[in-house]
């Protein structure tokens, strides 16, 4: 009954409208009953298409616990130790020796058990590869990748921290300090896990890595990647690869503003900075010619950063993410996603109005550094910009490269490579693999509000530097942040809670159990 009377409502609704578009137009009854059933197919194409959007999410729901593992009270207290080491990277000849001494130490010393099981190798200077031998003849590989390094804290900054950044603070039931986020807590908490495992004679199927990489922020060349170079040498190829990357959010996502998201990713955006240069005759300013450097720069950056070098569009991780949770989300948007492709431009214009939607959908072009002049009465005949893009997965560096070059010589620009060469896009990584799924599951186990999706990785990672070993590779730190927690990342006042932390080791605990005996 309340189907038909539903029905009605639409029908004579649908009349009303019609008799007042065809009023003085069209008089004749075919013709109104022409735009009758063009409405009607409309409604029935959108509700079908709205319909046919089928959550996946039940493939992360089975086995689901209630109860946490046990976490050992001290787990905080040994990452605020932690905390209190600065190891900040830096390239080899700068770096703090006795920081990373003393960390490696406390870690020799925190967990006996795992230093007592487990084959622990050293390369460049302090980063370390953990190996855990599994007991199957046919034992797959895992590799768990975290850094111990952290970036340096800004000095003026320090009257906006609750507590010293590498004071190493339990207060509040917070942990304060550099490094609480990205990624001691990381480092620290797959460490607490295997520790804990350890102790009850547990052993895994599979040969289970862990790789703790010292240089992370600054490219990982002098850590991950001579880690990467021996597992060639050793033809060490991955089933799965699990590095830090995307969090979980709640009310962050348009159309999910009421739900918590965790968000792995499947692939991780390149890297490449370009120089561009713009000589013209120099001066002095009391009879300046037309045109100098300074504007012809100065135009070249606006030009770059209002859209119209890259256009928006819609990677394979983004559309694996558009997949997974578009069927979660409020009717209106739910429907709105239903009838792409003929809605691509309003969602991608959506996403246009967020730092973080550009980002996902964009070849990102920002001018960082800037230089010219040597005197306030002399015009310079060169100007110098320094331009910075993240590279969506499908674009290639050589893309990103002549785009540069055609919006150059608009302005008389000549282009060229900054410095490191950079790094091209990551292949993307499927969301139906065993390894994908067993990380959902590890996800709803530990966090059962959260809906499971692929994802985008906007920032770098060292498993860029194992490109090649696994098909598998994925990005997730297990916390579920606020967006001043986010913030605090690289920031001021960066800390973690002690529940987060807890339950960031209880993520570990099953992922390694998980991994650990996954078939062939």
């Amino acid at each position: 009954m309340a189907s038909s009377g539903g029905g009605e409502v639409i029908l004579c609704t649908s009349n009303r409208i019609l008799d007042k578009v065809t009023k003085g137009i069209f008089s004749n009854s075919i013709m109104k009953k022409f735009l009758l059933a063009s409405l009607f197919a409309i409604i029935a194409v959108t509700a079908a298409a709205t319909l046919l959007l089928f959550s996946v999410q039940d493939t992360f729901q089975t086995g689901v616990t209630a109860k946490n593992p046990e976490i050992n009270d001290a787990s905080e207290l040994r990452l605020a130790h932690a905390l209190t080491f600065k190891t900040i990277s830096q390239v080899p000849e700068m770096i703090d020796s006795s920081a990373f001494d003393g960390l490696l130490a406390q870690l020799n010393n925190d967990y006996p058990y795992l230093w007592a099981t487990a084959e622990v190798d050293t390369f460049g200077q302090y980063t370390l590869l953990i190996q855990l031998k599994g007991s199957s003849s046919k034992a797959q590989n895992y590799l768990f990748i975290s850094h111990v390094d952290v970036v340096p804290v800004d000095q003026r900054s320090l009257k906006q921290w609750d507590w010293g950044p590498f004071k190493g603070a339990v207060e509040n039931g917070y942990i304060y300090g550099r490094g609480s986020l990205d990624d001691k807590s990381s480092a620290l908490g797959t460490l607490e896990a295997l520790e804990s495992m350890l102790k009850t004679g547990w052993a895994p199927k599979n040969n289970l890595y862990f790789s703790l990489g010292q240089d992370e922020e600054i490219g990982g060349s002098g850590g991950a990647r001579l880690v990467a170079e021996y597992c060639r040498d050793k033809n060490l190829f991955f089933e799965a690869i699990l590095d830090e990357g995307g969090v979980i959010l709640k009310g962050s996502i348009p159309g999910l503003r009421n739900k918590t998201v965790a968000l792995i990713g499947i692939a991780e955006k390149g890297y490449l900075s370009v120089e561009v240069n713009f000589n013209l005759a120099g001066g002095h300013s009391s009879m300046p010619e037309r045109e100098n450097a300074i504007a012809k720069a100065a135009e070249f950056v606006t030009y770059i950063q209002s859209a119209k070098v890259f256009h928006a569009q819609f990677s394979d991780p983004v559309e694996d993410f558009i997949t997974h949770l578009s069927p979660e989300m409020s009717l209106g948007m739910k429907t709105i996603f239903a009838l792409r492709p003929l809605t691509n431009s309003i969602i991608l214009a959506s996403y246009q109005k967020s730092n973080t939607g550009r980002a996902l959908t964009n070849n990102t072009a920002i001018a960082t550094m800037i230089s010219a002049g040597i005197k306030d009465n002399v015009v310079p005949a060169n100007a110098r910009v320094v331009c910075n893009t993240r590279i969506l997965p499908g674009t290639t560096q050589a893309d990103i490269v002549r785009a540069y070059e055609l919006a150059a010589a608009k302005f008389g620009g000549i282009v060229t490579r900054y410095q490191h060469s950079g790094s091209e896009a990551t292949a993307t990584s499927s969301s139906k693999s065993q390894a994908f799924i067993a990380i959902g599951r590890s996800i709803t186990q530990t966090f059962p509000e959260a809906l499971v999706s692929p994802y985008l990785t906007i920032g770098g990672t060292d498993s860029k530097n194992f490109s090649g070993l696994s098909k598998n590779t994925y990005r997730f730190l297990p916390v579920e942040l606020q967006p001043d927690e986010l913030s605090s990342i690289h920031g001021t006042n960066e800390r973690i809670s002690v529940e987060g932390y807890h339950n960031l080791i209880s993520f570990y605990q099953r992922i390694i159990l998980a991994f650990g005996a996954l078939p062939n």
